[in-house]
Formats: structure tokens, C-alpha cells, sequence
């Protein structure tokens, strides 16, 4: 089991990274290195890579529902010794993913760009910052705690 553990967190953090790197890249690095291009290639340019970007996207959502979830099953007991901490951090990042996935799909529903593509884009990547924030926060208190359980010495920084 410990391949397949292993395997999943890799596929979780994989899937995770593929979405926040193409959003990132399509909201701010590919309108710089268009913007010496007319509208027309500039929109042309943005709407096929936004196709092959869609692909990524439901990917990475499938990815992330499934080893998500085994990963949540895997480590429920862990997140039971500690329910005010951890079940917050576990229930905010699981909204904020549930968000970001509507957002996405909705963003890339269609041929067409959305009105305030932009604008959303943007909001979709502070809330996946944010999920970052969530999961790895979870990820300290977890450890935290698996390591007071074993009667392990817990470093805290000064």
C-alpha cells in the first residue's frame, strides 16, 4: 500500500501543479508575450491554447477528485485527533477546491471567452493559492500530530 500512498500524493500534487501553472501562465505570461500582436492573432493565439489548456484542466480535476479522496480516506484517523484544526483546514480546503473547479469549468465552457475572463481567472488563482495555503497547512498538523502520537520530539522554530 505504500506505493499506491506514495503514488497518489504525487498525482494529487501533480495535478494540482499542471492546473496552477496553466492558469498562472494563461492569465499573465502569454498576454505579455502577445501583446506585440494584433487583437485578432492575440485572441487566436489565446483561444487554441485555451483549448489544449481545457484538456489539462479536466484532467487534473478527475486527478484531483480521485486521489483526493483516497488521500482523505487514507488519512481520516489523523485528522480525528485533532477535529477543530484539522477538519477546518480539511472542509476549507476542500470548499476552495470545490470552487475552483466550478470556476474553471464554467471559464472554459464554450468556444467563446467569458466577459471578465480576466478577472475571474484571477480570482480562480488567489483561491488556489489559498487551497495550496489549506493543504499544506493541513499537511504541518497532520505530521504535528502523527509525530506527538509517537512520542517524537517536535521541533518549533524560533
Amino acid at each position: 500500500m505504500t506505493v499506491i500512498d506514495i503514488f497518489s500524493r504525487w498525482l494529487h500534487v501533480m495535478a494540482a501543479c499542471l492546473a496552477i501553472g496553466g492558469a498562472f501562465f494563461l492569465r499573465f505570461l502569454l498576454p505579455a508575450g502577445t501583446a506585440a500582436l494584433p487583437a485578432e492573432e492575440r485572441e487566436g493565439v489565446l483561444l487554441r491554447c485555451r483549448r489544449v489548456f481545457k484538456i489539462v484542466v479536466h484532467s487534473s480535476i478527475l486527478f484531483l477528485i480521485l486521489s483526493g479522496s483516497y488521500n482523505a480516506w487514507k488519512n481520516f484517523k489523523w485528522y480525528s485527533t485533532n477535529p477543530p484544526l484539522m477538519h477546518g483546514l480539511f472542509g476549507f480546503h476542500l470548499i476552495l477546491a470545490l470552487l475552483i473547479f466550478g470556476i474553471s469549468l464554467w471559464l472554459l465552457a464554450g468556444r467563446e471567452l467569458k466577459r471578465n475572463h480576466r478577472t475571474w481567472m484571477k480570482v480562480n488563482l488567489v483561491l488556489m493559492f489559498l487551497a495550496v495555503a489549506a493543504a499544506s497547512s493541513l499537511k504541518w498538523a497532520r505530521d504535528h500530530r502523527m509525530a506527538e502520537q509517537a512520542g517524537t520530539p517536535v521541533k518549533v522554530p524560533r
